[in-house]
């Protein structure tokens, strides 16, 4: 599920994708970076996107997600680290309730795609669409396909 998420977020930057609409990119490679030089690099350069690494963690939300995982500004933002992050999200998206049957699974698409900007909605747009150049880059039968995928592997103990 993460990899779906990335591919529609990162692309192939992966961990150290940066938003391509940020003018000045930080001084070295996000997975490189302390959080603290993350904070650093996005007070510096204010007026410009920030969504940073393979899940495109915008300023508040990364902020958030340190404080909730326990993490301090000397930690390194590593790939182990957003995977961490990422998965906070999932939980807040409702995956335990999902994987309980108690919402279904486009509920929980629809709300993964009110957490990151590239996975559609049901109207196949982005949830954000139009906003710092956000847009859905699968179709929601896309989306469905890979989740009922994941799910249906998952069940079976094969994922």
């Amino acid at each position: 599920m993460r990899h779906v998420i990335a591919s529609a977020e990162a692309g192939g930057k992966g961990y150290d994708a940066v938003q391509h609409g940020a003018r000045v990119k930080p001084p070295k490679r996000p997975t490189s970076m302390t959080i603290g030089e993350i904070y650093r690099w996005i007070a510096a350069t204010p007026g410009q996107p920030h969504a940073i690494g393979r899940y495109q963690f915008i300023p508040n939300t990364l902020k958030t997600l340190v404080a909730e995982a326990g993490l301090s500004k000397s930690d390194v933002f590593t790939p182990r680290v957003q995977d961490l992050l990422a998965d906070l999200l999932l939980e807040d998206a409702g995956f335990t309730p999902f994987m309980k049957g108690k919402i279904s699974r486009h509920r929980f698409m629809e709300n993964l795609a009110r957490i990151w900007a590239g996975l559609p909605t049901s109207t196949g747009r982005s949830y954000y669409h139009g906003h710092a150049g956000n847009r859905a880059v699968i179709t929601w039968n896309e989306f469905d396909s890979h989740m009922k995928s994941i799910f249906e592997n998952m069940a079976r103990g094969t994922s």
